[in-house]
């Protein structure tokens, strides 16, 4: 205040010497205002208020242009242009960019972030973000669904749906900037009766006896087939894209059909209930759109045909699912694209296996340790490379393997590396890039790794790159007869049909043989 008296004093001495603030005239005199800096904000000049009062028309000494040039002497405007096109160079997609979507959480905050990473000049930052209302557990990125006021008509585009610490699955368009609200939830809360409650309380306070419940409510809160605890996985189906697989704490796994909506929100075409304990990951099969894998903290790694899910009660379809046993609680599953008879799964020990699903449940193909310390949080295949099995762990590094080495029955080390972003959760590679891998953890970074660069992972698998006779002779080899092999339905037929008839023929023997004394069992365990 003392600051604005002394410089209100100052330009009521300058404008006006007759005005009188308590302090003699000649003491005004006296002063030397020189030294004073000037403080005072000067606006640019407004050309439109100068022509309405006729400034500027010729008589004064200058023209309007010169009055435009004044204005545009500070480079104001010019400024704002160039930051308007920066703005929309930075939104504007290349063709060579690279995109990846991160769940993101910083204490109380969480959302998504949606970053660019131009692999010409190494550069990487955020496009855009998509706040959260709950803290992300898992994502999993598609490409059709069908909003609720498109009346089940499924429309293309770019979607991720987001498993979090609450029941509900929000699927969010990514093509949208500054998204306010989900494209849908799968199940979750229920709130389409929350005015008719709120009518109900007032009812109930003003002392009417009119509160009868809406019918079809749920007492629980929640939506009609929904989640009841965190969903932890999310798979997307590759051959039906519409179709989205999720699994929960509640140990459940559930099967969607995004384009179906009744009543105004989706409902589940199945739930299985094969695991007993949290569904921590889930892969639909690469190219057999009927096969799911899925994998839980019961230590159990499963088979499921959704065809047999969908169509008959889940007591009967948990009675058909193939299972294989793991040491540990599962963290991740994945298939490999390079040989589709391949299923990995990587459990919290650090050991990852490797099964033959022709042979499901019975010993794994190939099984390592990969990581000794803090076990294996993520593993990926890479599309592009046969052979390339990327993993991370809480150690803080990336390994890779590969899975397709002549002289060693199991996969052999080529590499690893400390992303310098604390423990890790996740690691994926670019589809559309051999070379460029993704991974988050907790240090509330994003980092990618550019392999090219690499000598040594560029002599073991560069030759293999775009090598479609290679891998399919890997294939072939890995089929044994695979020409004549059925398809994966027809082999999990077979086996029910098999294993059915050969507990009927128990059945009859144990009839046969009542009465006998039994003998000692003996089991032997490996």
């Amino acid at each position: 205040m003392k600051d604005a008296e002394e410089m209100m004093g100052v330009y009521k001495t300058r404008n006006n010497d007759n005005v009188d603030d308590g302090e003699s005239s000649d003491s005004d005199d006296d002063d030397d205002l020189g030294d004073v800096p000037d403080t005072r904000e000067y606006m640019p000049v407004d050309v439109e208020g100068l022509q309405s009062i006729n400034i500027g028309g010729g008589n004064s000494g200058f023209n309007m242009g010169d009055l435009q040039n004044m204005t545009m002497e500070n480079g104001e405007e010019d400024d704002e242009d160039e930051d308007d096109e920066d703005d929309e160079d930075d939104i504007k997609l290349q063709d060579g960019d690279a995109l990846v979507v991160v769940a993101k959480t910083e204490e109380d905050f969480a959302s998504l972030e949606i970053n660019i990473f131009d692999a010409e000049s190494s550069n990487l930052y955020i496009h855009h973000d998509i706040p959260l209302p709950s803290f992300p557990l898992c994502l999993a990125l598609g490409s059709v669904v069908s909003s609720y006021q498109s009346n089940n008509v499924a429309t293309a585009g770019n979607y991720v749906a987001v498993g979090s610490f609450e029941p509900g699955i929000e699927i969010w368009n990514l093509d949208v900037m500054n998204a306010l609200e989900p494209t849908m939830v799968l199940g979750g809360m229920d709130t389409s009766g929350a005015e008719d409650d709120w009518m109900r309380m007032q009812s109930a306070s003003m002392g009417k006896k009119n509160t009868k419940k809406k019918k079809g409510a749920s007492s629980s809160g929640l939506r009609e087939g929904s989640h009841t605890d965190a969903v932890m996985g999310l798979s997307w189906n590759t051959v039906h894209q519409q179709v989205l697989a999720s699994g929960s704490a509640d140990g459940t796994v559930k099967l969607w059909d995004v384009t179906q909506t009744k009543g105004g929100y989706v409902r589940p075409s199945a739930t299985l209930t094969h695991h007993t304990d949290k569904v921590q990951s889930l892969a639909w099969h690469p190219s057999e759109g009927t096969l799911l894998a899925t994998g839980g903290y019961d230590r159990r790694v499963c088979l499921v045909d959704a065809r047999s899910a969908a169509a008959v009660s889940s007591t009967k379809a948990n009675q058909s699912v193939k299972k294989a046993k793991l040491l540990a609680d599962c963290e991740a599953i994945a298939w490999d694209p390079h040989n589709p008879n391949y299923l990995t799964a990587a459990s919290e020990d650090g050991v990852v296996q490797c099964w033959d699903v022709r042979k499901f449940g019975a010993d794994p193909v190939w099984s390592f340790v990969a990581h000794e310390y803090g076990g294996v949080s993520d593993i990926s295949y890479n599309s592009q490379v046969p052979g390339m099995l990327m993993t991370c762990s809480i150690d803080k590094t990336v390994a890779l393997w590969d899975t397709q080495n002549a002289s060693s029955p199991t996969p052999q080390p080529c590499g690893s590396k400390d992303m310098n972003v604390g423990k890790l959760y996740s690691v994926s590679c670019y589809p559309s890039s051999p070379w460029l891998l993704a991974c988050g953890g907790s240090g509330h970074e994003l980092a990618i790794w550019d392999m090219e660069s690499e000598d040594a992972i560029q002599k073991r698998f560069a030759s293999r790159v775009n090598d479609g006779d290679g891998a399919a002779a890997t294939a072939a080899a890995n089929n044994d007869d695979g020409a004549d092999e059925p398809d994966f339905e027809a082999i999990m037929a077979a086996e029910d049909n098999a294993a059915t008839s050969k507990a009927l023929d128990g059945m009859s023997k144990s009839k046969k043989k009542k009465g006998k004394k039994k003998g000692k069992a003996h089991s032997k365990r490996k």
